[in-house]
C-alpha cells in the first residue's frame, strides 16, 4: 500500500549557512534529508519538476519554501513529486 503526503517544506533552514554559489544543491539535499526523516524511509528521489522548481532562479537564489507530494511504495522508496499551484 502506497502511502502519500503533502507536504510544505521551509527549505531556508538548509541553505542559510551555505555559500550563495552552493544554495541551490543544498535547498535539494535539504529538501531529501527532511522527507526522509518525516517519511522514514530508506531512499528518497526527486521528480524532475521538483529540481527544477528549486532550480528556476538559479543556483544562488533558490525558493525558500516549496510544496511537494510525497508517496512511499512497498519497498521504502519515496518519491517526490511538485504540487501545482491549483490542487
Amino acid at each position: 500500500m502506497a502511502e502519500q503526503r503533502i507536504m510544505m517544506v521551509n527549505m531556508r533552514r538548509g541553505i542559510e549557512k551555505v555559500p550563495p554559489y552552493k544554495r541551490a544543491a543544498a535547498a535539494a539535499k535539504y529538501l531529501k534529508a527532511f522527507v526522509k526523516r518525516h517519511m522514514k524511509a530508506d531512499d528518497v528521489k526527486l521528480g524532475q519538476d521538483v529540481n527544477d522548481e528549486i532550480f528556476s532562479r538559479g543556483m544562488k537564489d533558490p525558493k525558500a519554501k516549496i510544496r511537494v507530494m510525497c508517496s512511499k511504495d512497498d519497498k521504502k522508496i519515496v518519491t517526490i513529486n511538485l504540487v501545482k499551484q491549483g490542487q
